[in-house]
């Protein structure tokens, strides 16, 4: 188990660190402006997905070695013109109120947006089935081909094509999509001959059961993070969208550290069916995934404006203010992480649903409150205020089911025993 986890953890490391040449190359050669724009169609790209995820999302990985890969191509195939059929009359409704369509879909991109999404849940069909056969290192392979693809799409189409604004970043989409979507392809397709494939057929309403609580949390969830893409456009400009897209990129860096711990807690409480052995293994990962988050966090705080804008341009120097208005909120999505694996781990996934939907009842009125007054530091402010209400809620529950108290939190030898043992276990 430890290699896979540290296989998974440093491909995230590339991942990470390859978004940090994408910021650096975007902000020193687009401009804001543009990357706003870009922020917004990779947003609009993301929300898309998260419906077509309810029926060709996750839930792959579980089915894919218990039914037919036929019908569950089939059913989720389907979801996918559903969807992006569904997203195509939206925006032609949308495109009847100018104002409001040009919020939520960049002037000429609609069309972009629609089959960007499509080609990227194609990919990620063939990403889940991979993962549902435990084929961890074509899973692994398949990652970093996207994100190196990516990268170097948008160098060449920045610094050789001499594209200086949106459109390089577009067309890097659509080749870090269809390559690796066609790879994929390829590499799933053996898994349909008979030998390899259960015949027991699965139906639309099983995979809907199944994804539907935790793809509903991770709807609201995205919403909580990204509703202030479009109140900053509307209220502020495409400018602010590109300083805040880019301090929000560069703090989401830090939850490889939680998501990485997570792997282990969720590894191990999964397979466990002692609850309060699960809740003691949670307490003790939560401390370290908020201990060396914070660590990590007061470092990116101790950069000075000057080196943000030495790297990034002068232009991007408010990155410093957006990550300070959302350094709570990164410390709460540490703990977010740790509370969400122990409720999914546990079977209790309607949890995280109700902590996301708390999270976007602060979120809406918050933003509607700070961004006129505040701006960049008001959509940072209130990112933070939404992600510890989810906490709260969260840690609340913990407490009431596991009788744990505060005295639990404070970090010990045996916490750091147990920690090592539970990241060094073979299986």
């Amino acid at each position: 188990m430890l290699r896979k986890i540290l296989s998974t953890t440093g491909i995230r490391a590339l991942n990470a660190f390859a978004g940090i040449l994408i910021l650096y190359m975007a902000t020193n050669e687009l401009g804001k402006e543009s990357w706003g724009i870009a922020g917004i169609i990779l947003l609009d790209i993301t929300l898309i997905l998260l419906v077509i995820e309810l029926m060709a999302g996750s839930g792959l990985v579980y089915f894919s070695s218990r039914y037919s890969l036929s019908s569950l191509m089939k059913i989720a195939y389907g979801w996918m013109a559903l969807v992006i059929g569904s997203a195509g009359f939206v925006f032609g409704i949308l495109s009847f109120f100018p104002k409001l369509y040009h919020i939520v879909i960049p002037a000429g991109y609609g069309l972009h947006i629609l089959i960007l999404s499509l080609l990227n849940a194609l990919h990620g069909f063939n990403m889940n089935v991979l993962l549902g056969k435990k084929k961890i290192a074509a899973f692994n392979g398949l990652f970093l081909l996207q994100f190196c693809l990516q990268l170097l799409a948008f160098a060449v189409f920045l610094y050789i094509g001499n594209l200086k604004d949106e459109r390089s970043f577009v067309y890097a989409l659509y080749v870090s999509y269809l390559i690796p979507a066609m790879i994929g392809w390829l590499l799933i397709v053996r898994f349909f001959k008979p030998e390899n494939n259960p015949q027991e057929k699965a139906s639309p309403k099983t995979i809907l059961n199944y994804g539907s609580m935790t793809q509903l949390s991770s709807i609201a969830h995205m919403i909580n993070k990204r509703l202030s893409y479009y109140f900053l456009k509307s209220l502020t400009g495409l400018g602010s969208v590109g300083i805040y897209t880019s301090g929000v990129q560069l703090t989401e860096g830090l939850r490889l550290i939680g998501q990485s711990i997570s792997l282990v807690q969720f590894s191990e409480i999964s397979n466990s069916n002692d609850r309060a052995a699960s809740a003691r293994l949670s307490v003790m990962l939560l401390k370290f995934s908020v201990v060396l988050t914070s660590l990590a966090l007061i470092v990116l705080i101790a950069i000075p404006r000057e080196i943000f804008e030495r790297v990034f341009s002068k232009e991007f120097g408010d990155i410093k203010i957006v990550i300070l208005s959302l350094a709570p909120g990164v410390i709460a999505l540490a703990a977010n992480t740790i509370f969400s694996h122990y409720f999914s781990g546990t079977g209790q996934p309607r949890y995280n649903l109700i902590a996301s939907l708390t999270g976007l009842a602060v979120t809406v009125p918050s933003l509607i409150v700070l961004v006129p007054l505040y701006g960049l530091v008001g959509a940072g402010i209130s990112a933070s205020l939404a992600y510890t209400a989810a906490v709260v809620y969260q840690g609340i529950l913990f407490k009431k089911q596991t009788h744990l108290g505060m005295k639990s939190l404070i970090i010990t030898r045996h916490d750091i025993h147990l920690f090592r043992k539970a990241i060094s276990r073979k299986k």
